[in-house]
Formats: structure tokens, C-alpha cells, sequence
């Protein structure tokens, strides 16, 4: 299944993006009618929004059909397909805040992207990585979300929500449990926490991916387009207890050439 997709990743990041006869890599289904005061109808829109905005980051690769529901075990994408084998996610939002809808569902999508369902159940032991690049994902997906309204919002009267996304990302960026404690490097932060990370991907509430998602975020900012990348995570070494060496450098390895400096930059910046 791995090398299958592999190949199939490799061919996809070949094949030139035609706009004219741009095809959405996903189709969102909002199954849940009950979204506080929000319309499910405007919950779908801004979810579609999402998508195409990021469609750039996904390698011309076709998710299909997505059903989304509002659900407070959310946000999780779930491994469980739904009955006609497409994808479920579930998010935790009620009422218009669009904002805080972009930055879980861009999250979750991150996992799609990033193979989560090749790695199942934290089987790599690394699986905290993965929830740290897609947190940092999602504070991108805001910014690009702020870009895409500002210029050509869903509707027109929506362009001055713009703003909000950019403001809730600073309002993340500024919690005090994702800055590395004074003096002490990442490295050294890592091996502190390294087997409670391996132990339990979400420990401390995902504070600690938090704080590994506001490290990330600089590597990706100076090189956009290479989020790419992401795309071919979880294509390595799918044995129990991978060591996270090795399990950044099955993502190098998995990642065509021109690609790989943010990978590198990360693994050397994780464990110099």
C-alpha cells in the first residue's frame, strides 16, 4: 500500500495544474444540520473555501467526498470510512465562527494529506509529529484564508471578515505554552519530553504539540509552496517504535528532491 502510493505521489507532483479546468480535490458533504446559528449551507461554503484555497498544497491529489459533522469528540479525522468509503471528519464548532471552522477543518485535512490513515493509532510512535506539522498547517491555512477573502470572498459581504483570520492566528501564536522556556533549545526540549510525546500524541491537552507547531511554522513561511511536502510523510517505515530519526529521515527519503530542505531543516533543527 505504501509503495503503491508512493509511486502514485511521485507521478501527481509531475503532472502540471491546468486553472481552466481546475477540478476541487475534495467535495465537502456537511452531514450535521445543527451548527448553532450558523446555516449548514454557509458552514459548507466556508469548508469549500478551505479546499480550494488550499488545493495548491495537495499535489493534484483527488480526496473525493468528504462528510463533515459537527460532533463534540471533534476535531478528528476518523480512520472508520463512511459507507461508501469516503473520508469523516468531525469538528467541534457552533455559531459563524469562521475562523476557528478554518483552523480545525484545515488541521484535519493536513492528516489527509499527511497519510495519516498508513500510520493508524500513534503505530510509529511519532504520530505527535504529525498533530505538531498539522497545527502548524492550520495557522498557515489562516493566513492563506485571509489572502483568498480579502480579494475574492465567497460572497461580498463576506470580505470583511478577512481580518479575523489573521487575528485568530496571532491569537495563537501568542499563547505563552508554545515558546520554548528561556534558554533551552528545541533539541534539548525534545529529549525531555520525548517519551511522553511517543507514549501519547495529544499529552498535556496538545500543549506540547503547540509549542513544536510554533518552531515548524518559521521553516515553511520562507518556502510556501514547499507544504508540499507534507503530502509524503508516513510513506516510510511502517514498523512499531520507528525513532523519530529515522521516521524524518523515511520523509526525506519519501520526498522528491526538489522538496526536501524544509524536511532536512526540521530533522537537523529536532536533533542537532
Amino acid at each position: 500500500m505504501r509503495y503503491l502510493k508512493k509511486c502514485l505521489l511521485v507521478l501527481l507532483v509531475c503532472l502540471p495544474v491546468s486553472v481552466s479546468a481546475f477540478v476541487a480535490p475534495a467535495q465537502v458533504n456537511v452531514a450535521s444540520k445543527e451548527w448553532g446559528d450558523a446555516n449548514p449551507d454557509d458552514v459548507q461554503t466556508v469548508l469549500q473555501s478551505v479546499i480550494d484555497t488550499l488545493s495548491p498544497y495537495m499535489l493534484n491529489r483527488e480526496f473525493g467526498a468528504i462528510t463533515i459533522r459537527d460532533d463534540p469528540q471533534g476535531p478528528v479525522s476518523l480512520y472508520e470510512k463512511g459507507k461508501n468509503g469516503e473520508y469523516v471528519i468531525l469538528l467541534n464548532v457552533k455559531g459563524r465562527y469562521w475562523a476557528q471552522l478554518v483552523y480545525q477543518f484545515s488541521h484535519e485535512m493536513c492528516h489527509l494529506m499527511s497519510n495519516y490513515d498508513l500510520a493508524p493509532n500513534n503505530i510509529s510512535r511519532q504520530q505527535w509529529f504529525e498533530e505538531a506539522l498539522c497545527e502548524a498547517f492550520s495557522l498557515f491555512a489562516l493566513d492563506r484564508m485571509a489572502e483568498q477573502w480579502a480579494a475574492y470572498p465567497p460572497y461580498p459581504q463576506w470580505q470583511d471578515y478577512a481580518p479575523e483570520f489573521l487575528k485568530y492566528k496571532q491569537d495563537n501564536l501568542k499563547q505563552a505554552h508554545r515558546r520554548l522556556p528561556r534558554g533551552m533549545k528545541l533539541p534539548a526540549w525534545y529529549e525531555e519530553y520525548r517519551k511522553t510525546l511517543s507514549n501519547d500524541p495529544y499529552a498535556q491537552g496538545r500543549d506540547l504539540n503547540e509549542l513544536v507547531a510554533n518552531q515548524l511554522l518559521p521553516v515553511f513561511s520562507a518556502r510556501p509552496e514547499s507544504w508540499i511536502a507534507i503530502n509524503y510523510l508516513n510513506l516510510g517505515e511502517d514498523s512499531k517504535g520507528v525513532p523519530l530519526q529515522q521516521y524524518l529521515e523515511d520523509w526525506e527519503n519519501s520526498t522528491p528532491p526538489g522538496l526536501r530542505t524544509p524536511v532536512r531543516e526540521i530533522r537537523e533543527m529536532l536533533l542537532k
